[in-house]
């Protein structure tokens, strides 16, 4: 075995060598023998286990299996926010009520949406799972959203069902000429369900929605208290502000005609008479006119002297501007009344709606 490899061995394991000696030269035949030195001896240093001498070149590098260590393990974060209710309202101006109530706390889904009718509307699947997942099912009744019935026993749903109208006195349908006479039509006898349209009723909804609210989330109460409270103050301010508007209007100029009877409790809290609608009924699932009744209206309109006629976010305007050319009357701003107006359209909340419907009737029969 030659000297490298030895080295080469020894050092890898790590022993230390026995000194090395060169043996002097043997004699040859020419000159005199020249003694030399001794070699020094070879030394081949110990490694530590921290470092090798710089000596042992020789030796093949020898990588360190490195020990496994677990990387840290990083907490699994915990969600301290509290779960939203799942909420359901039948139609946009009620679910804006809720919304102002229930805050942060819940999801709302509102059924029928901003400039829907509904009266006649027609629900899809996709309501039908919105109303089983539901907490809370909020909705208007007074036969305005009958449709949920059926929508609520198909769903299978065990939601919590809640009537906002419950404790407020429903007037009927049949509205009354500018000379206080009752006019009787097939409508007359029906129960008017637009009770939002005097801000008052619009707080004993909230009243409503508010207890409901708090029996269900208890650890919420104090939220749903403090939300009702600010926002009733905000509609108290509201009905204040309608009456003062209204006032700006000279009395036997305080005539409405619109589409169908929406404006009943308007008119009997702010002090307006409904001279005639162009549906004869307080939904807008009734028939169509007929031509008599067209007449009928038109005469009427132009006996009391009614400027103006509003048309309504959820009908068709065609006949409402028939009847104002024939009756000689303008036709006035249109007026939300038994839905919001989409987003950003500058009546997409209920304050906003009542703001601008009050502002549109005003400004028209202020002249």
């Amino acid at each position: 075995m030659s000297l490298l490899v030895s080295l080469t061995l020894f050092v890898a394991c790590g022993a230390s060598l026995p000194p090395a000696t060169v043996a002097p030269p043997s004699p040859t035949a020419v000159g005199p023998i020249v003694p030399t030195a001794p070699a020094p001896a070879l030394t081949v240093a110990t490694p530590t286990p921290s470092t090798l001498p710089a000596t042992v070149a020789l030796a093949p590098t020898l990588t360190p299996v490195p020990t496994h260590t677990a990387a840290p393990t990083k907490p699994v974060p915990t969600s301290t926010a509290v779960p939203k209710i799942p909420l359901v309202a039948s139609f946009s101006v009620l679910g804006d009520l809720v919304r102002n109530v229930a805050g942060d706390r819940a999801d709302v889904v509102v059924i029928v949406g901003p400039g829907q009718d509904t009266h006649t509307f027609e629900p899809a699947p996709s309501h039908a799972l919105a109303v089983r997942d539901a907490a809370v099912v909020f909705e208007n009744g007074a036969g305005f959203d009958g449709w949920l019935q059926r929508l609520y026993v198909a769903s299978g749903s065990r939601a919590r069902r809640v009537t906002v109208t419950e404790g407020i006195t429903l007037q009927r349908g049949g509205h009354t000429h500018a000379e206080g006479e009752a006019e009787s039509h097939e409508g007359e006898g029906e129960l008017d369900p637009h009770v939002w349209q005097d801000v008052r009723h619009a707080i004993h909804m909230v009243g409503t929605i508010r207890d409901a609210l708090a029996a269900h989330d208890a650890p919420g109460a104090a939220v749903y208290r403090a939300n009702a409270d600010r926002y009733i103050g905000e509609l108290r301010e509201l009905d204040a502000w309608v009456i003062a508007q209204v006032a700006t209007v000279p009395e036997p100029r305080r005539t409405l005609v619109m589409n169908h009877e929406s404006l009943g409790y308007f008119a009997s809290r702010y002090g307006f008479a409904i001279v005639g609608t162009v549906l004869p009924s307080v939904s807008t699932e009734a028939a169509e006119p007929s031509a008599s009744d067209l007449a009928r209206l038109v005469r009427r309109i132009r006996s009391v002297g009614v400027p103006v006629i509003f048309a309504e976010n959820v009908a068709n305007t065609r006949v409402i501007e028939r009847v104002a050319r024939e009756a000689g009357a303008r036709v006035g701003p249109l007026l939300y009344t038994d839905a919001l107006a989409r987003a950003g359209a500058g009546a997409d909340t209920y304050v906003a709606m009542m703001r601008h419907n009050v502002g549109a009737i005003v400004t028209a029969l202020r002249g």
